[in-house]
């Protein structure tokens, strides 16, 4: 089983050094400058979820799910993408952490999603979903909403812009 260690914390990724050919393999992460790779704690908590690598701190730690969300989350939302990522992932899905803290990204046979990542009864305001959906066919993506339950389950949703003008 090939082994990580996160080596530092940059913004919202994680420096991950060591596994290379597993993370090119399932598209995690973005190459750094030294070799190594940023990942989004959503893919290292994939890894671990899945058993596909060990995954060690910088003081040699094995890191399991739980010791992995203590020490590194920043924010609430980060449980809620891990859960969708994995979700996609276990349909035969290429999903990997998108470009913000609620997004995630999708490569389909012909086309391309970012997926909104949102939990349900939490607050989104109409204004950062129509920003967002805009953002995203300006882009040329799909927009759709995954929406995470009470009890994990994941319902998604297709997104479009309709103005009053255009009926």
């Amino acid at each position: 089983m090939p082994a990580c260690v996160v080596t530092e914390v940059r913004k919202e990724r994680l420096l991950v050094k060591g596994c290379v050919g597993l993370l090119k393999k399932l598209g995690f992460g973005v190459r750094a400058l030294s070799g190594d790779y940023l990942l989004d704690i959503a893919e290292l908590a994939y890894l671990i979820f899945t058993g596909s690598a060990s995954v060690r701190d910088l003081s040699g730690d094995l890191l399991d799910l739980e010791s992995l969300f203590r020490k590194y989350s920043r924010e609430r939302s980060d449980w809620v993408r891990f859960t969708v990522l994995l979700d996609l992932r276990l349909k035969g899905r290429r999903a990997r952490a998108g470009f913000s803290p609620d997004t995630l990204y999708l490569s389909m046979k012909d086309e391309e999603v970012l997926v909104f990542v949102a939990e349900e009864n939490s607050l989104v305001r109409a204004s950062q979903l129509h920003e967002w959906v805009e953002n995203a066919l300006l882009k040329g993506y799909t927009p759709i909403i995954a929406l995470v339950d009470a009890s994990g389950d994941v319902t998604y949703y297709s997104m479009r812009i309709q103005r009053v003008t255009d009926l």
